[in-house]
């Protein structure tokens, strides 16, 4: 955990002492985001899948390619929890993840603007209740739509739909989210 909270620490640093619009890049919307997402998974076999919340914490800026387009990226800590009811008994557990996001983004303004794309998400633990959990992918790639807007200079929020198809691991599949970040900006 430490060092995501360094690697995030570093691509703040980056984004906030870099010049906005130097000749060779240019970006806006640097931010800390931090939020939750409420997440449900399928589980085989259960008779039930419940929504569970999940955190979210990291850094993003967005790279613009022309004044209305750019490419949101960043760094993120994730969690994907779930639960489960099966004959009366209960399963939960989570898998955390670090998330490079790669999302085009349409900018209406330059504190706002919606946005497409998929993360690297790379593992980083997973837990469960009971049991255990096996042939959990090391790599998973989340799709995720979202917007996100500045109502102040340094305060924003950041909305957000995500779907992982697919398995998971043995018996887990298809995680999908819906969140929200409240975004401290430093433009």
């Amino acid at each position: 955990m430490n060092k995501i909270i360094a690697i995030g620490i570093l691509l703040l640093s980056a984004t906030v002492f870099a010049q906005k619009n130097s000749p060779n890049i240019s970006y806006s919307m640097p931010a800390l985001e931090v939020g939750f997402k409420w997440n449900t998974m399928d589980i085989s076999g259960a008779t039930s899948n419940k929504q569970e919340i999940g955190f979210q914490l990291g850094g993003s800026t967005v790279l613009n390619l022309t004044p209305s387009i750019g490419l949101k990226t960043g760094l993120f800590y994730s969690e994907r929890p779930f639960r489960s009811e099966t004959l009366g008994i209960e399963t939960k557990g989570k898998l955390t993840y670090v998330e490079v996001p790669v999302f085009f983004m349409l900018k209406f303004e330059e504190y706002a603007g919606i946005y497409l794309g998929p993360s690297l998400a790379i593992k980083m633990g997973d837990e469960v209740n009971r049991g255990s959990l096996s042939e959990i992918k090391s790599t998973i790639i989340p799709i995720t739509i979202g917007a996100q807007f500045k109502f102040t200079p340094s305060l924003g929020i950041n909305i957000f739909f995500e779907n992982t198809s697919g398995d998971l691991a043995k018996g887990l599949s298809n995680s999908r989210a819906a969140g929200v970040n409240l975004m401290i900006a430093f433009d």
